[in-house]
């Protein structure tokens, strides 16, 4: 029975000390610059770009858990992104729910980003610009971008206009949550360029992109989009 017990022992004392060599602590480094961004409502991506310092050739995985769970998960598609990215299509995505998310090699890791997809999503532009002119005012209208329902996910705007002659963009941005806007005291006959860009409604996450451009002269009913080139 001792010698039994002898063995027992021996067999559980291997296997800690195989076990302790994965569950040794791995040293936090800041040597990845780890950064997430969403676009909302189709994917996430996060992206790092090893720093000096950091291992070379070491073999990277992206690891995330929502806050408060204890199941860990690794990245599921280092693919789409490219090098040294991971993608979260929305199926493997959880939406306004917090992650906590680092990367790491077999002997360190980054410090764990929290991030809430709310505080880092933008969307894609407003789409349907259109602008016509009216004497002194524009009348412009533009659509929430697509897969987006101002009752779920409300955006406010920013509009910004470019006039002939001009060196520098203006920017209308006390848009508020409306679609359309009226933009008074413009030069009659003059050729204007305007753009619109969005963001959460609350103020969380970032601007879009701005929309394609369109031109307008006003005084006339037209609208077209604008060429190649912008005003800087």
């Amino acid at each position: 029975m001792a010698g039994l017990l002898n063995y027992y022992f021996l067999i559980c004392a291997a296997i800690v000390r195989i076990s302790s060599r994965y569950l040794e602590p791995k040293g936090v480094s800041s040597h990845f610059n780890l950064q997430c961004f969403m676009l909302y409502p189709k994917y996430m991506s996060c992206h790092w770009s090893p720093q000096d310092g950091a291992q070379p050739n070491a073999t990277l995985h992206l690891r995330y858990k929502m806050r408060g769970a204890t199941e860990v998960e690794e990245c599921k598609d280092y693919i789409t992104q490219g090098p040294n990215s991971c993608y979260f299509s929305r199926v493997n995505l959880c939406l306004y729910l917090t992650y906590e998310i680092w990367v790491e090699t077999a002997s360190e890791m980054s410090e764990k980003l929290v991030v809430n997809t709310e505080d880092i999503a933008k969307t894609e532009p407003p789409t349907g610009l259109t602008a016509m002119g009216f004497g002194t005012h524009l009348s412009v209208e533009w659509q929430y971008p697509p897969g987006i329902a101002a009752s779920f996910y409300p955006l406010v705007f920013e509009l910004r206009y470019w006039e002939q002659g001009s060196r520098d963009w203006k920017r209308e941005p006390d848009v508020g949550e409306q679609i359309s806007y009226s933009l008074e005291d413009v030069t009659p006959g003059t050729t204007y360029r305007l753009q619109v860009r969005c963001k959460h409604a609350d103020g969380k996450g970032f601007w879009s992109e701005w929309s394609a451009l369109v031109t307008v002269q006003s005084g006339r009913h037209s609208t077209k989009p604008a060429p190649d080139a912008e005003p800087q």
